[in-house]
């Protein structure tokens, strides 16, 4: 997918030749549309502006080669306004002297300028004109070609301008498995070019909008939301720093604002990374204190980390403050109710303020929106939607290939026999759609951990692990196998599906009182019960389960590595159909009654504080 669009003046059909080419030669050949090209431009017969449109709308930034030929063109500032509708990242080359006072007003606090005919470090660059063959020699800045090349770096969407393995990370796999991808993964986050683009402009648009400002991104469970987020959407967003400031991705769990990824802990990691100190006791005091007091530290923590990662003659407007919500559905639950309706109120009234400029993002499950939408803390707000489809099947081919060509030439190199994708895409047709991606994902992780070790990855490699629908099923089987020559777990059969049953269900996995949905939980590992942990150990094993250490009490905590596990293991799902009714009353009641194995709930439902903040 063209991903520059380079908008010319067809006095200037040689400089954009010149660019494209440039632009081939330093990594981004077949991401260009010019509209000359023969290969990847406009071909005869298309309909001009239909085709042009298309291309703008597909792309992810758009070069504007400036001159006063350009500025004289009526169908060039078409291609502008375009742009700036499709809130694009926008461009300014500059290949004429051109003073920034000469453009028009309206042009100008969009851009980012590069200029190209200034200085004297000129280098000549060769240009064959289509149809005629004519070839020309354009002399360009050699420095404003660097900070060109630097500024589209910036805002490259492919992977492969993301470092990967990570800085500090040269062991990390591959494949993750079920766990999310997370921003270090960046590199390695295939197949989701297009809704990558689409979530970007719309970002940049909300950030043009007066308030409030919140975007759903909305998909069934299994289709990747939050991997999306964290390696997709917010690794660009960040580089963005022109537009945007996003804070660390929260995640509610049980704890909402205090918790080891709750509000109070995204807000301390953003102020270190911006060298400002803060401690976390003055931080969840403002929180405490509610959006006027907080506003004001969120506004300090902006001016600090002003925009530098691209230089500009034009003053920018201040970048837009991101809070995400990862697995909203999170926050709907009776589960940790105060401190979630504590967060809902305060985002409510930061949204509602004209400064500083914030932007609210949640993920969450589509059967799940129906509560987001009846939250009487949110009443008045304005949704903007975001559909995050299932994956084409026609990317998967990327999933699976993209990782392994990212360690090319590195001590891990690894080759991906011909025939396995193909018989992985085969496995996934038979299977249906239901839990593709996880599933997907799960095996790869597999059959990396177990055949990776000798650089390559076969088909029958992976017809030993047991095919794509029952890896998970396969994974269970290897776990109760491991748990053979341990003493501390029966060896009766029967037996030890009662100790997984009574470990699992309602700590781990349980029943969503208002859509019937089996959903995961986030649990202490204490709240196990003790028989069962030994057990429990060996799923963690194989990355069934994902634990965590709760970084201020050092106590461990214990989940389900994605719901897709619920509905893949027969066995769970099953007796979590047995118990459906039975756990929809202790959910439904949770808020009310202490919990299984003596916890006390919270302590009930926050009352939403007064709308009425004096936001600066």
């Amino acid at each position: 997918m063209p991903r520059i669009f380079l908008s010319h003046s067809s006095t200037n059909n040689a400089e954009a030749v010149a660019l494209r080419d440039w632009l081939a030669d330093n990594g981004w050949k077949d991401e260009i549309f010019l509209n000359l090209d023969p290969q990847r431009g406009i071909a005869a017969g298309e309909r001009w502006e239909r085709a042009l449109n298309e291309a703008a709308n597909r792309c992810e930034a758009v070069l504007f080669l400036v001159s006063k030929a350009w500025l004289a063109s009526g169908w060039c500032l078409k291609e502008f306004n375009l742009a700036h509708k499709l809130n694009k990242r926008l461009f300014g080359v500059l290949i004429e002297e051109l003073l920034v006072a000469d453009l028009p007003v309206n042009l100008t606090s969009a851009w980012q300028i590069v200029r190209l005919a200034s200085g004297r470090d000129h280098v000549v660059l060769r240009a064959v004109l289509p149809i005629t063959h004519d070839e020309a020699h354009v002399t360009f800045s050699a420095e404003g070609l660097q900070r060109l090349k630097h500024g589209l770096e910036e805002a490259g969407l492919d992977p492969k301008y993301f470092a990967w393995p990570p800085p500090g990370g040269a062991d990390r796999p591959p494949y993750r498995g079920l766990r999310p991808l997370e921003a270090e993964d960046a590199g390695i986050f295939f197949g989701r070019d297009w809704p990558i683009v689409e979530a970007l402009d719309k970002l940049r648009g909300l950030r043009e909008r007066t308030p409030p400002r919140l975007l759903v991104i909305l998909g069934a469970s299994g289709a990747g939301k939050s991997s999306f987020l964290r390696a997709g959407l917010f690794p660009r967003v960040k580089r963005d720093d022109r537009n945007f400031l996003p804070l660390p991705v929260i995640r509610p769990e049980r704890a909402a604002i205090t918790g080891d990824t709750g509000l109070v802990a995204a807000l301390e990691e953003a102020y270190s990374a911006a060298d400002i100190p803060m401690t976390r006791a003055k931080l969840r005091a403002a929180v405490e204190q509610g959006a006027a007091t907080l506003a004001l530290p969120l506004q300090v923590l902006l001016e600090k980390a002003a925009p530098s990662a691209f230089d500009t003659e034009i003053k920018a407007k201040p970048p837009a403050l991101i809070i995400a919500v990862d697995q909203g559905e999170e926050l709907l639950g009776t589960e940790g109710r105060e401190e979630a309706q504590q967060l809902l109120a305060l985002l409510r009234d930061l949204l509602v303020c004209e400064a500083p400029t914030l932007i609210v993002i949640f993920t969450i499950r589509s059967d799940s929106y129906g509560q987001l939408q009846e939250e009487p803390t949110l009443d008045g707000i304005a949704k903007i939607l975001f559909d995050l489809s299932p994956m084409p099947k026609g990317s998967y081919a990327e999933v699976i290939r993209g990782p392994a060509q990212r360690l090319a030439g590195t001590k891990r190199a690894l080759k991906i026999e011909d025939a396995l994708p193909e018989a992985l895409l085969a496995d996934i047709e038979a299977g249906g759609a239901k839990d593709a991606l996880p599933l997907l994902a799960f095996t790869l992780e597999r059959l990396y951990v177990e055949h990776g070790g000798d650089g390559d990855l076969t088909v029958a490699e992976y017809r030993t692990l047991g095919g794509i629908k029952g890896s998970i099923e396969a994974a269970v089987e290897r776990a109760l196998k491991a748990a053979d020559a341990d003493p501390a777990v029966t060896r009766d059969r029967a037996a030890r599906l009662t100790l997984l049953r009574r470990g699992l269900v309602p700590w781990l996995a349980s029943i969503d009182p208002d859509t019937g949905a089996p959903r995961r939980r986030v649990a202490r590992l204490i709240e196990i019960p003790a028989e069962a942990r030994p057990l429990i150990q060996y799923l963690v094993e194989q990355r069934l389960l994902a634990t965590d250490v709760n970084k201020d009490t050092g106590e461990p905590t214990i989940e389900p590595a994605h719901e897709a596990l619920l509905r893949q293991w027969g066995l769970l799902e099953g007796w979590l159909t047995e118990d459906a009714g039975l756990l929809a009353v202790l959910e439904g009641g949770q808020a009310r009654q202490p919990r299984l194995g003596g916890e006390q709930p919270q302590s009930g439902m926050a009352s939403a504080p007064d709308r009425s903040v004096g936001c600066r």
